[in-house]
């Protein structure tokens, strides 16, 4: 009987281990981009489990939306912004037609699987009371660079969050989720309202940067920062993910 017992644990374990490995394959997924910059480069990672997200940034790429823009508005300590297709380094005229690129996107917001950590990479998006189903903009983006939380302070704003926003479901962060704030940083006020689709894998240096940035009192650089191409260097076939296929 404790044979039996040890062997069945034994099993638990080695599936858990590959469920948590899966899981954690699915979510980063295998396409990779570089984000060049006037400050250096930026490879990111895009999810799979956000495949319309996921495909859109592809289509903009390929189309040369994300060529030759600024990085328009910085939030200190928590976030660069950019994809504007009009707003072109040094007063440039657009090279697309910038009309063709004002669609929305559905949400497929994934938290608490994917959080505002220092990197994450989401789409902007109108704000709930003219967009109340959360779709996200076709082009703008923007990175987390993110501060550190001590628990006591992160505590007191996600507390502040259940108590200010109607109709707050989030549930309370992991203890994961709790290391990560306070050791790596990130922007929690705005978990769950932004659809999260890739992360930094290198260049968090770039982005940290960039956030350093003067502004104006209207969050807009003082100094022009250059986004001057993304590049995709590597493509995620079609793989499997709960609830059905993504072909990339």
């Amino acid at each position: 009987m404790k044979k039996l017992l040890f062997s069945l644990s034994l099993a638990l374990v080695a599936f858990l281990a590959s469920s948590c490995s899966d899981d954690k394959r699915d979510a980063i997924g295998r396409t990779e981009i570089v984000i060049e910059t006037s400050r250096g480069n930026i490879t990111a990672r895009l999810y799979d489990d956000t495949p319309v997200h996921r495909d859109n940034f592809i289509r903009m790429i390929e189309a040369g939306v994300y060529e030759n823009l600024i990085w328009n508005r910085i939030v200190p300590g928590a976030t660069i912004q950019t994809g504007e297709p009009t707003q072109k380094a040094g007063g440039a005229a657009p090279t697309v037609d910038a009309s063709q690129y004002r669609h929305t996107l559905p949400a497929e917001i994934k938290f608490p699987r994917h959080f505002h950590k220092a990197g994450a990479l989401a789409m902007c998006r109108q704000p709930d009371d003219v967009n109340p189903d959360r779709q996200s903009s076709g082009t703008h983006f923007y990175i987390v660079s993110g501060k550190k939380y001590d628990l006591g302070s992160l505590a007191e704003l996600w507390q502040g969050r259940r108590d200010g926003e109607p109709g707050f479901k989030l549930p309370s962060l992991s203890a994961y989720q709790k290391k990560v704030y306070t050791t790596r940083g990130g922007a929690p006020l705005l978990d769950g309202d932004y659809t999260i689709f890739g992360e930094v894998v290198d260049g968090l240096g770039v982005v940290e940067s960039i956030n350093k940035v003067p502004i104006d009192a209207k969050e807009r650089p003082l100094k022009e920062v250059v986004l001057k191409r993304i590049r995709v260097v590597k493509r995620t076939p079609s793989v499997p993910l709960k609830g059905g296929r993504v072909s990339g």
